[in-house]
């Protein structure tokens, strides 16, 4: 049975709450530990500690409790801190011939990150999940700071060059075939993330008042908060009972589109803006929606899935992944992505009886599960 190394020098170097972090959580809770046996390998000091799936399950699930940035980071060093009495402790050479395989799950421009895959790479094969979109594609989406980019650019290199890759969509990689021009004779597979780490919601009936489109997500410029504000706006104008609500970090990348959305806020046309949410809040969020919007490019769309587990029906339009898969099971593809698209899309499913319909539609058991995604990465792994 091979046994795996599995990097989380990212995340303890700089812990969040996004969809990759939901990944590390997942994979840690569902390793098929039948198939190989892993330590999930934490830097801690100048040493390691060595994780074992449920010790990282705890560690990560941290970031789906705190409700801000500096709480998390305090609670992730108290946590190392108890770890490091617990864990095994190695060195860096000790590890090297500790593993018969590596993989890198998250996204990293840490040289200390990279550094450590390159070396490791000349001693064990070496795998990587391939997320989301690549700058070639969204370049809006990669507006990295000085003395970032020449680690960003070493990341993509990796991802083109790695033993095996398993990528969270069909367009992923597609998209590394295209765009980092891997050889298509590497292997390379398809896992999807889960969503049933949501509970399944009872039925309920849908509440009175206006309709509440919900999106989730940080506010990046290829999800289109600001153009989904603006539609919310001409269809409340032109007498369609609306309300929309944003939960999700602002944009790194682009101010602007922070303060669009706060002014939107701010102008009273029913829009909110909540960024500081826990697990529980979205949770809670997500079931008292009418409709979740999805538009926009996803590298894959977790989101998506807790909403139909919540039994809150999914509009999307644009690169949805997720989505996709979910047509037929409370899934509705939009017209599309233009101004007069996203007017049409709140007008039309802002109608009582279209939201009604939606809801009839949705199938919560129809949703992938972590189960099988960490299967499909450690199936990566063992292809290498």
């Amino acid at each position: 049975m091979r046994y795996v190394g599995v990097d989380l020098g990212q995340f303890v170097a700089d812990p969040q709450s996004s969809g990759i972090q939901r990944v590390l959580q997942q994979l840690a809770h569902h390793w098929p530990d039948d198939q190989a046996q892993a330590d999930f390998v934490v830097p801690y000091r100048e040493h390691y500690l060595l994780l074992s799936p449920e010790q990282a399950d705890a560690l990560v699930s941290l970031a789906f409790s705190a409700t801000s940035g500096d709480q998390l980071r305090v609670a992730v060093a108290k946590r190392m801190e108890a770890l490091s009495s617990e864990a095994p402790v190695m060195d860096d050479g000790r590890l090297l011939a500790l593993y018969g395989a590596w993989l890198l799950p998250e996204v990293s421009y840490l040289p200390s990150v990279l550094d450590r895959f390159e070396r490791f790479s000349r001693i064990m094969p070496t795998t990587m999940i391939a997320y989301d979109v690549l700058p070639m594609s969204e370049p809006a989406n990669y507006r990295l700071t000085p003395g970032v980019a020449a680690k960003a650019s070493e990341y993509f290199r990796l991802l083109a060059r790695a033993d095996s890759l398993v990528c969270i969509s069909a367009s992923t990689r597609a998209d590394v075939w295209s765009r980092l021009r891997r050889d298509q004779s590497r292997p390379i597979s398809v896992a999807h993330p889960g969503g049933d780490h949501i509970e399944i919601a009872p039925r309920r009936d849908r509440r009175d008042g206006p309709t509440r489109f919900l999106r989730v997500g940080t506010l990046e410029a290829r999800k289109m908060p600001v153009q989904i504000a603006d539609a919310l706006r001409v269809a409340r104008a032109d007498g369609v009972d609306a309300e929309l609500v944003f939960v999700g970090r602002p944009s790194a990348s682009e101010s602007e589109i922070n303060e669009a959305v706060e002014e939107a806020c701010s102008a009273g046309v029913g829009i909110t803006w909540i960024q500081d949410a826990n697990d529980e809040d979205v949770a809670q969020l997500v079931r008292d929606a009418d409709v979740f919007l999805s538009l926009g490019v996803e590298g894959y769309g977790i989101p998506v899935l807790e909403a139909i587990r919540a039994r809150t029906p999914v509009v999307f339009a644009g690169v949805q992944p997720a989505a996709e898969l979910m047509v037929g099971s409370g899934a509705v593809a939009a017209e599309g992505l233009t101004e007069v698209d996203l007017i049409r899309t709140i007008q039309r499913f802002g109608d009582v009886p279209a939201r009604a319909e939606l809801a009839g539609q949705v199938d919560p058991e129809a949703v992938p599960t972590w189960r099988e995604f960490a299967q499909g990465v450690v199936q990566g792994v063992l292809s290498a």
